[in-house]
């Protein structure tokens, strides 16, 4: 009875151990400016991280760039392995708008890179029908990872009502809190880039969901000396960070 105690507590240890050094698996949604682009670049660093895919969607920049935008971030970091599908090009009823002042016309800061990887690298999947098939091959195993306006969340939950089911959890970064705003008076802009998509995967995403604010954005930011003393590194990421964000860090 004792031995028969210790192995089925053995076990349970075992499988704590094996939970906790899976990987967690990842799909990222993004409008690739530079936010997203470290973002990404961190995604990557993190050797418990598995990206399953990235879906691509309009916002800092229009999708056409968000396309080419995500296959540099890969290719600087030797990830172009990854998959990476075309979404939505502009949201469900609001006028489309871009964020080109803050991540510059391209979403990159305008940085030149006439060795871009190019767009037939694209999986020929659309990023919703690609969302919806890679939550349901592992289902409770993903993380989805929304850094984008919610556009191709939205319409992934009006085709696959059961998705949200399926998720292990949601990680919005977008909306606020106490009313402030960085695109109007009191509007965030991934959620005034579509407020109805916002509307509808705030309603209809019952897995656990956790959302970055943009005052909680403001409460964490990271010191200057951080930033200075991570692009000074002698590495092709930190200067291809360093030359994206030149615009935004002016």
């Amino acid at each position: 009875m004792k031995f028969a105690l210790l192995e089925t507590i053995s076990l349970q240890v075992f499988n704590a151990v094996v939970e906790h050094r899976m990987k967690k698996k990842l799909i990222i949604d993004v409008d690739t400016g530079v936010d997203d682009a470290m973002a990404i670049m961190v995604a990557l660093a993190n050797p418990d991280v598995e990206i399953l895919g990235i879906t691509c969607c309009h916002g800092n920049t229009p999708l056409e760039n968000v396309l080419k935008n995500t296959l540099r971030v890969l290719k600087v970091c030797n990830r172009l392995d990854i998959p990476v599908y075309r979404g939505c090009s502009k949201p469900l009823l609001a006028r489309k708008q871009h964020a080109g002042d803050y991540h510059g016309k391209d979403g990159l800061g305008d940085v030149p890179d006439p060795d871009a990887p190019g767009l037939d690298l694209l999986q020929k999947k659309k990023a919703v029908q690609a969302m919806i098939k890679l939550v349901k091959d592992n289902a409770g195993e993903v993380i989805l990872v929304a850094t984008a306006p919610l556009t191709n969340l939205a319409v992934a939950v009006q085709l696959d009502p059961s998705l949200p089911k399926k998720l292990k959890a949601l990680y919005i970064m977008g909306g606020n809190t106490e009313s402030r705003g960085n695109t109007t008076v009191c509007g965030e802009f991934n959620f005034v880039a579509d407020p109805e998509a916002a509307y509808i995967v705030l309603d209809r995403y019952t897995c656990p969901t956790y959302m970055a604010t943009w005052e909680f954005t403001c409460r964490n930011s990271l010191p200057w000396s951080f930033c200075d003393t991570w692009l000074a590194e002698s590495t092709q990421k930190a200067d291809f960070m360093k030359k994206i964000s030149s615009l935004s860090r002016t």
